[in-house]
């Protein structure tokens, strides 16, 4: 009799993932337990050839094991290559937003602070895609592994790249370091330890410049390309700035006193000072300032008061009290003036002039150009540079034009929704402008906000 007469029944299942293969055998009545050799055949027999573990099927043997699966061979598995990935080596997750106490003022005092760098310090390390194995599975076919994806170098600017190590970042220079949208920067910035005084002279730097000190009456700081930052307080001073404008106390610029930013302005108070920007002005208090922004004014805090002089934003005013008891003039002004739509009209309208000689330019050139293909002329040559140089002033006029319509535009849409929020108190001597509507306040509002509709501006509770 041959040994499959006398031997158990056996099945061999394989998993789905056909990452693992197991052999049950089942009892039956007068068969012995086979060898460990015909275990085996069997396996292989049912397309398990790869992993077989021979001390499983030893296992089975010796110990009589029937009646239940057990795993007798595994895969190779494959192991993925890992993405290449960049680590940091300065903190990326810096708050950039003032704190809110619990009165609802705004403190600066820790505003603004970007981490700073020394020249050649290490930024940022580069670490390469790992290497992928492809894997086997039981029935001897390949698992292919996923090859890990190198990442593309980071673009910005201030960083140069270790001699010793190609894929280390490090500062080119001493500076302020960020990773923002991708783009890794580091820019050099202007530190003053103390005041700017007539001491010091006048600041004029291309990028940021911090003071940690004060800025004393008479001086001028301007960053050309950047932003300032003073930690200290500024009076009769004047402050220029591409980007921002940060104060982290505030301004008394006894109505000479100046500030022009392309971005926001920030400062706990403004007292006598004129500001304009592009941007948002926050603050804890204005007073007798005249302020223009090109977005919105918010004033917050337990009293955040608006007083005297004279406040305009495009978009909002937001605030928790305008003028005082003491029916102080304020004027407050949101949106634009009706003769925006003047100034659209006309700035379409030069461009339109402009298109037009661009034209006449080019058809000129043309019939010049076919002149002097026929034969040479130094005269029209000479006459031909010129029209070429008025039709590339004409191209640049309108660009600008271009640019100052899109400026417009904007300007309006903003203003669409322009209006004034009042969360506390507007007291009487307060006048209120919204898109060249005029209203004067002659009681006291409190909880109110100011919106024009059509020919005039209504006046509702916050919320309703």
């Amino acid at each position: 009799m041959q040994e499959k007469d006398k031997i158990f029944d056996i099945t061999v299942t394989i998993s789905d993932d056909e990452l693992e293969a197991y052999i049950t055998v089942s009892d039956k009545k007068d068969a012995k337990m086979p060898s460990v050799e015909f275990l085996i055949q069997k396996i292989q027999e049912s397309g398990v050839v790869y992993g077989v573990d021979e001390d499983a099927v030893k296992h089975i043997v010796k110990n009589n094991i029937c009646g239940k699966p057990v795993k007798i061979a595994s895969a190779l598995k494959p192991v993925n290559g890992k993405d290449g990935w960049f680590e940091f080596f300065f903190e990326m997750k810096s708050d950039n937003k003032p704190k809110i106490l619990k009165d609802g003022s705004v403190d600066y005092s820790e505003y603004g602070d970007l981490p700073t760098v020394e020249e050649g310090q290490e930024l940022v390390k580069y670490h390469r895609a790992t290497e992928f194995k492809d894997g086997i599975n039981v029935r001897g076919a390949v698992i292919s592994a996923k090859k890990g994806k190198e990442r593309s170098k980071i673009k910005g600017k201030g960083f140069t790249f270790s001699p010793d190590d190609p894929d280390m970042y490090i500062a080119k220079c001493e500076g302020k370091v960020s990773y923002i949208n991708d783009r890794l920067c580091v820019e050099q910035e202007l530190v003053i330890e103390g005041d700017v005084s007539f001491t010091t002279g006048n600041i004029d730097f291309q990028n940021d410049v911090h003071v940690r000190g004060n800025v004393l009456s008479g001086v001028t700081v301007i960053s050309q390309r950047g932003s300032i930052i003073v930690d200290g307080y500024v009076e009769q001073a004047h402050l220029t700035a591409k980007k921002g404008v940060i104060l982290k106390n505030g301004m008394q610029g006894n109505g000479k006193g100046t500030i022009d930013a392309g971005g926001d302005v920030e400062g706990k108070f403004f007292e006598q000072v004129h500001v304009k920007c592009n941007g948002d002005v926050h603050a804890n208090a204005i007073m007798n300032s005249y302020i223009d922004s090109g977005q919105d004014i918010i004033v917050s805090g337990k009293y955040g008061i608006v007083i005297g002089g004279e406040v305009h934003a495009v978009r909002e005013i937001r605030t928790n009290i305008i003028g005082n008891m003491s029916e102080v003039h304020t004027n407050i002004k949101t949106g634009v003036d009706e003769d925006i739509f003047a100034l659209l009209s006309k700035c379409e309208h030069d461009m339109e002039e402009c298109g037009n000689e661009i034209r006449k330019c080019s058809q000129v050139l043309e019939k010049m150009q076919e002149v002097l293909n026929k034969s040479p002329n130094p005269e029209l040559q000479q006459k031909k540079m010129l029209v070429m140089r008025k039709k590339i002033e004409c191209e640049s006029q309108v660009s600008e034009l271009d640019k100052k319509r899109q400026e417009i535009i904007s300007m309006r849409e903003k203003a669409r929704d322009a209006k004034v929020s009042i969360n506390k108190v507007v007291y009487p001597g307060t006048t209120i402008t919204i898109n060249g509507m005029k209203t004067y306040v002659t009681e006291e509002n409190t909880h109110v906000e100011y919106a024009r509709r059509g020919s005039g501006i209504i006046v509702y509770k916050i919320g309703e």
